[in-house]
């Protein structure tokens, strides 16, 4: 039985729209290399609402294609650089977001996102090399799922429409839907300059409108994960006296893996 969600040719023209607005907001994310801003603001002029948009949903989508007009090269480099490269003030990527619940660590989170790409044949590209947890990356899958299930209610192909609507739903549950309003609070306390504050609100809200229109409820991850010793490279009992003898000093000193 097809999804509730994926019943009719009206939610099928939703989801293209969705796919829209979830693919702008990879853009809006990616590095901004020379003509990015203005490439934004033509694709942002160009999305037609998502559906039935509620009016914070549609608020945020003008205020981030303001933003991206106001927008220049130089400068958005400049802030991309401060919050995402480097130190990271505000992480990039969903397995810097968390608490113990990973027991397998990082690893295992990657894994399972790379199983969804691999489920539905998405690959990397080998021009622009990001992390499968990257923010970009993630949005450009669930912007994919949400075509095919487009897709598939529009010829017929309803199994197929379910198989990516469900895909999707998961993908939110357990990957996306989890992370984003972390990323938000962090982009918040960073003081993230325009356009990236409002991208970041944008995407909050478009994809809170996403898992309630998907009937998808998850359970969000709390800000920036700890450092994760079992995942660095050389791991080191935090327990074990320096190399010089003596005690060691357990609050001080200890690597900070980067996200």
């Amino acid at each position: 039985m097809a999804h509730p969600a994926l019943e009719s040719p009206a939610r099928a023209q939703a989801l293209l729209r969705q796919a829209a607005l979830l693919r702008v907001l990879a853009e809006s994310f990616a590095y901004p290399e020379a003509g990015h801003t203005r490439r934004l603001a033509r694709q942002y002029a160009h999305l037609a609402p998502a559906g039935a948009e509620p009016p914070s949903l549609a608020r945020a989508r003008v205020r981030a294609r303001r933003a991206w007009e106001g927008a220049d090269d130089e400068a958005a480099r400049e802030e991309y650089a401060r919050l995402f490269l480097g130190g990271a003030l505000c992480p990039i990527r969903e397995t810097a977001y968390g608490d113990a619940r990973r027991i397998g660590g990082r690893a295992a989170e990657l894994a399972d996102i790379g199983g969804f790409y691999a489920a539905f044949g998405f690959q990397m590209s080998d021009l622009d090399r990001q992390p499968p947890d990257h923010l970009c990356v993630e949005l450009e899958f669930a912007s994919l799922l949400c075509l095919k299930a487009a897709f598939g209610v529009r010829v017929g192909w309803s199994e197929r429409g379910r198989i990516a609507g469900e895909a999707l739903r998961k993908f939110l549950q357990d990957h996306l839907g989890r992370w984003v309003n972390a990323f938000g609070g962090e982009a918040e306390r960073a003081g993230a300059r325009s356009p990236y504050r409002e991208s970041a609100a944008l995407l909050a809200a478009a994809i809170e409108t996403t898992m309630r229109r998907m009937r998808v409820a998850a359970s969000p991850l709390q800000g920036v994960a700890p450092p994760d010793f079992m995942q660095a490279d050389a791991f080191e009992c935090p327990m074990a006296p320096p190399a010089g003898g003596g005690t060691a000093d357990l609050h001080q000193g200890n690597p900070q893996p980067q996200p």
